[in-house]
């Protein structure tokens, strides 16, 4: 017992203390004639506003008379002493509620002349408690609370109280239901609160006599009275009531309703509530015309018809709704489609809120026990064609897949002057196609919380849309032409707690939002974003505020420069490290423009390092206001993880021990570059003169012009080539072509003969090379000092190595004596390692000299 006790005392204390906390932030404070109250003063009377409630006071102290209102609710005060407001003329209000007085003398209100309110809900008053004296005392009251006092028969006598306008008390009766005739003095009440939910209130039958001594009063609630049954007449005295609450008796169901609207024809009828007048498990309900068909000689302006289990309306009977009526509450009922839905179009409602629809209900904790609990059925087949008119029959559901296997069109009866339509929460799985509204002025629409996971459209006749809310419904397929061009004046749009994050990042065009361009408020929150293309946002010129809170986004990739009214960016809870620098540069253009930017990036996964120093330098210094500041943490190179109170300071550290690194990286970087620079000069040099020899062999390949060998058939074009300086070209047209081309019928290929004009000399030297079978060198120092006979040579090494197998392919004539110092290495390497043969100077050594060249090249 001690721990559930303590418990109890400890709840108290902090609903006590957040009371407390409260009251000062409005304005309250400790009084100076009473310590343990707030006072708050009144500016235009001087006076004092008193809550003394929560302190456990057994009895009222005397207060000044410099109160207007005065709050000892929620205490332990049982007696009300004579006389202790006698010095409170001044006082205006007086709250006793919620504690146990249960005596009350004649004189215990003497001094409350001009009380206008008095609160006594929920002590322990009983007959004997009240008395026509203490009544008396009260001769302005125009207020009055008894709620929770009475549990039997009783009516205490308040016909003295001549200027009451609102009365709030228990209306208990088990046999015949009448208000006694002291009301009738009550010429100037105005509300009467008979409720259940705020107090006690059981009336199984109401009867023509029940009120026919009130028939001034303009607002009537009954609501969760028990009552069983509604007599024809019961309201009919009742000719200026605005307001009539009966939701709560589920006894009565929809066949009351015929009574009921019977009797407040041709009255002031504004507002009618008849919600929950059925049982949470009574079978799904219908409609009937007779039911509300005299509500059409009313000037009712709002219907509430919530938690019913209605599934369908007889056809026509929404016919008989007045032009007047503004608001149609029918929320948490049982709707499916209908004939009924063509007579939307009828409807002159403005306000629509048919939200949570087919949710799940919980048992009634204390249901009533009815005289008989059925329900009206009606026929299963009925046909639409049946019962709508002609005029109406093109404005209907046509939803599907036509013979092409396209989705078909859907046409929506929309009521011409509804503003407002709230459908959330219905648990409506369907997928949004091409879908046209009939003509209407729809201002706002709420379908968040359903189940409408592909939005393809696109939706069509929303030209007066400014509101739409398609939140909470699971929606991974949004396409690009969903948003038409009759969003054109689309203000706010909520798209949040979907899953769009997997079909925003393909929109590389910014498609998809192309079409709102007028749009002030976007909310993408909690879509599993992780990244968003460059144009996305294209149009939203005017958009002042882009929630993007609760995804997985690393980097702003997204342009803002062109959103120059943007006032609020959220971004919390996100994955983001730091902002680049491009992103910095467009919102400081966007600060330049509009003074007064905001952006909130807390519980995001900030760095403090070398990498995000501009970031950080950014964000002590920068004008944009950065929501909560002080309340950030960003994570060091050590993963450490720091508070970002001062961020100057912590920006002055850390360009500290990013100074020595940049210097470090720069060298290093500059040095790697420098060796990769000189590793690849020397690789290019190294193989110089392979890397030419391939450039000119794909060079050759790649024109058809340039005659090619059939390898395969081992045959060349010519049977060598003569690589020869220009000084020694005397030898080469006269001795050598005339010993081995016309005497022994060696094909040679000479530059000054055979090279293709048109060419570079570059390209016919190797291709000269590559179609013949060997290459004569005719060396000499004129020779070694040629550029081109060092091309010829190196090219003929090359196709050596990598076109023959390393066959040899060089045939060296030296024709005169050659110092070994005098040849070049890449040459005296071969000198060295081939063959050769000397040019000689008498006639026995000339006949060998040709013998064996001719032996060679055949």
């Amino acid at each position: 017992m001690i721990r559930p006790l303590y418990i109890l005392v400890l709840t108290f204390g902090i609903l006590y203390r957040s009371a407390s906390i409260i009251k000062r932030y409005n304005g309250f404070k400790p009084c100076e004639f009473y310590q343990r109250c707030e006072c708050k003063r009144d500016q235009r009377s001087s006076l004092y506003f008193a809550d003394c409630s929560g302190l456990n006071m057994t009895q009222i102290r005397r207060f000044p008379n410099v109160l207007l209102k005065l709050s000892l609710r929620i205490n332990r005060l049982e007696v009300i002493k004579d006389g202790i407001f006698l010095e409170n003329t001044l006082l205006r209000s007086l709250d006793l509620s919620f504690n146990r007085i249960k005596t009350i003398s004649s004189s215990s209100f003497i001094g409350l002349e001009n009380l206008k309110e008095l609160d006594l809900q929920q002590n322990n008053l009983n007959k004997k408690s009240f008395t026509h004296q203490w009544f008396a005392s009260f001769k302005s009251l125009v207020y009055l609370n008894l709620k929770e006092n009475f549990y039997d028969e009783y009516q205490p006598d308040i016909s003295s109280l001549v200027r009451l306008e609102t009365l709030k008390m228990d209306f208990v009766y088990n046999k015949t239901t009448i208000l006694s005739k002291q009301f009738r003095n009550l010429k100037r009440l105005k509300l009467l609160d008979f409720s259940g939910f705020t107090g006690h209130c059981s009336v199984p039958v109401l009867t023509p006599h029940a009120f026919q001594n009130v028939p001034h009063v303009r607002h009537l609630n009954l609501s969760m009275c028990k009552i069983k049954s509604v007599q024809i007449g019961s309201f009919n005295t009742m000719k200026n009531i605005t307001s009539l609450d009966l939701s709560g008796n589920t006894c009565l169901k929809f066949q009351v309703l015929e009574n009921v609207t019977a009797d407040i024809q041709f009255s002031a009828i504004k507002i009618l509530k008849v919600n929950k007048i059925h049982k949470v498990f009574d079978m799904n309900t219908y409609l009937h015309t007779n039911q509300i068909r005299h509500l059409k000689n009313t000037s009712i302006q709002e219907l509430h018809m919530d938690s019913n289990r209605l599934q369908q309306v007889e056809p026509g009977a929404l016919r008989f709704l007045p032009t007047t009526l503004i608001y149609l509450s029918v929320r948490d009922n049982m709707f499916s489609l209908g004939p009924y839905l063509n007579d939307l179009l009828a409807l002159s409602v403005e306000t629509v809120d048919a939200s949570g629809m087919n949710s799940f209900h919980k048992e009634d904790r204390h249901p009533e026990t009815c005289n008989l609990d059925l329900v009206c059925t009606w026929h299963t087949d009925v046909r639409l064609d049946e019962y709508s008119d002609p005029q109406f029959n093109h404005l209907w559901f046509r939803s599907g897949k036509n013979e092409q296997g396209n989705f078909r069109r859907t046409v929506i009866p929309i009521p011409y002057n509804l503003t407002k339509l709230n459908y959330r929460s219905c648990g409506s799985q369907y997928n949004i196609t091409e879908v046209e509204l009939s003509n209407n002025k729809l201002v706002s629409v709420d379908l968040s919380n359903n189940i409408l996971t592909r939005w393809i459209g696109p939706l069509r006749n929303v030209k007066n849309l400014k509101y739409l809310d398609l939140s909470s419904n699971m929606c991974s397929n949004l396409s690009t032409f969903f948003f038409s061009p009759d969003f054109n004046i689309l203000e706010v749009l909520s798209l949040s707690n979907n899953l769009l994050g997997l079909v925003l990042p393909s929109d590389i065009h910014g498609n998809t939002f192309q079409n709102l361009l007028n749009v002030i408020k976007l909310d993408l929150s909690k879509n599993k974003i992780s990244k968003l293309p460059k144009l996305i946002f294209k149009s939203q010129r005017k958009m002042a505020v882009l929630d993007l809170s609760d995804n997985c986004i690393e980097n702003i990739d997204f342009q803002v420069s062109h959103l120059i009214n943007l006032s609020y960016l959220n971004l919390r809870n996100n994955f983001i490290t730091f902002i680049d620098s491009h992103t910095i540069v467009d919102i400081n253009s966007i600060v330049d423009k509009r003074k007064n930017l905001a952006i909130n990036l807390l519980e995001n996964k900030l760095i403090c390092t070398c990498s995000s120093q501009k970031f950080i330098n950014w964000m002590g210094s920068t004008s944009v206001h950065i929501v909560n500041k002080t309340h950030y943490f960003c994570q060091l190179s050590t993963g450490e993880r720091v508070p970002m109170k001062n961020i100057p300071e912590l920006f002055t550290t850390l360009e500290k021990e990013c100074t020595s690194y940049v210097v470090l990286i720069s060298g290093l970087v500059v040095s790697l570059l420098l060796f990769i620079i000189v590793l690849i000069m020397g690789i290019c040099y190294r193989f110089r003169w392979k890397l030419r020899y391939f450039y000119y062999m794909v060079k050759i390949r790649s024109r058809s012009k340039i005659p090619q060998i059939d390898e395969d058939e081992n045959e060349y074009m010519y049977d060598a080539f003569v690589s020869y300086a220009d000084d020694d070209r005397s030898f080469v047209h006269t001795q050598l072509l005339q010993t081995l081309e016309k005497e022994n019928g060696i094909h040679l290929c000479l530059h000054k003969r055979n090279f293709l004009p048109g060419n570079d000399i570059a390209t016919n030297v190797t291709s000269a090379i590559h179609n013949s079978r060997k290459t004569i060198v005719i060396m000499t120092y004129h020779y070694l000092k040629s550029y081109w006979c060092m091309f010829e040579f190196n090219m003929a090494r090359m196709e050596s190595t990598y076109e023959r197998n390393n066959e040899n392919v060089l045939f060296l004539v030296v024709f005169e004596q050659i110092s070994a110092r005098d040849f070049p290495l890449h040459i005296l390497e071969v000198v060295q390692s081939q063959s050769y043969i000397e040019f000689p100077n008498d006639e026995q050594g000339d006949v060998v000299f040709w013998r064996q060249l001719v032996k060679a090249l055949k």
